[in-house]
């Protein structure tokens, strides 16, 4: 969120500011023809506002009206406002102009951190003095916990109880390491008594070793032997997992 102010000897002026806006013609814009725009005045404090990925790599990124930080810069603008990305980011460089403010609220765990919005003052050709300002007390917070020390679904409810949480803030907590138990992280999360951890996620791995249980000659050793066998670069995470989930049903 942005506001700007405009003020002379403590009253509202009519300032010498131009604002462009550049938007999408359609749901996604896979090229951002930032050569289209031209500054008219630039004895003017011009600023820009689009939305738009930022030096993206991903391919999802490619298809949101994707940005260079170098060309906006050329562009010649005292500021540019950035959407898209829910969280802030700016201030990565001394005197960066280009910024994301992030939305004013967090609306859950793929918007983590603080949230509010961006105060500053902006002088032509002087330094841009700008700030963050949180504006909502709801955080949603992500931590980690690795369970390979602990040996049962009791012992983890109480680990989890006494995590250290704050009032205002709502907790994802992702299950690590190597598991002693069989976890269902909906019964979990419903015996609890720590109300501010609302989500949990298991990403822990079955405690075994594959290679000793291929030499096996059960049908669990002939099972991960075949197994193992059908492992390539691109499915490797998926066949490791259809073990574990076959192991657990054995």
């Amino acid at each position: 969120m942005y506001i700007f102010l405009m003020r002379k000897f403590g009253k509202v002026v009519e300032a010498e500011v131009d604002i462009y806006g550049f938007g999408f013609d359609n749901f996604y814009k896979q090229n951002s023809n930032l050569n289209e725009i031209k500054i008219e005045d630039p004895s003017k404090i011009n600023i820009l506002i689009t939305h738009g990925a930022l030096d993206g790599k991903t391919k999802e990124d490619m298809q949101y009206n994707p940005l260079s930080k170098r060309e906006l810069k050329a562009l010649g603008f005292d500021y540019v406002a950035l959407g898209h990305i829910h969280k802030p980011y700016y201030n990565e460089e001394q005197g960066q102009r280009i910024v994301y403010p992030g939305s004013t609220i967090s609306l859950g765990f793929d918007e983590l951190g603080s949230h509010g919005m961006i105060v500053g003052n902006i002088e032509k050709d002087k330094k841009l003095e700008i700030t963050f300002i949180p504006v909502s007390k709801t955080e949603f917070v992500e931590d980690k916990i690795d369970i390979s020390e602990i040996i049962s679904k009791e012992e983890l409810i109480e680990r989890l109880n006494n995590i250290k949480t704050e009032e205002n803030k709502y907790y994802k907590i992702i299950l690590i390491g190597a598991r002693n138990f069989e976890i269902n992280t909906y019964e979990i999360l419903r015996l609890i008594e720590n109300k501010n951890i609302i989500k949990l996620k298991d990403n822990t791995k079955l405690k075994v070793n594959l290679e000793e249980l291929t030499k096996e000659k059960s049908l669990k050793g002939i099972f991960v032997k075949n197994m193992l066998e059908k492992i390539t670069i691109d499915n490797e995470e998926e066949i490791i997992k259809a073990i574990e989930i076959g192991l657990e049903v054995m």
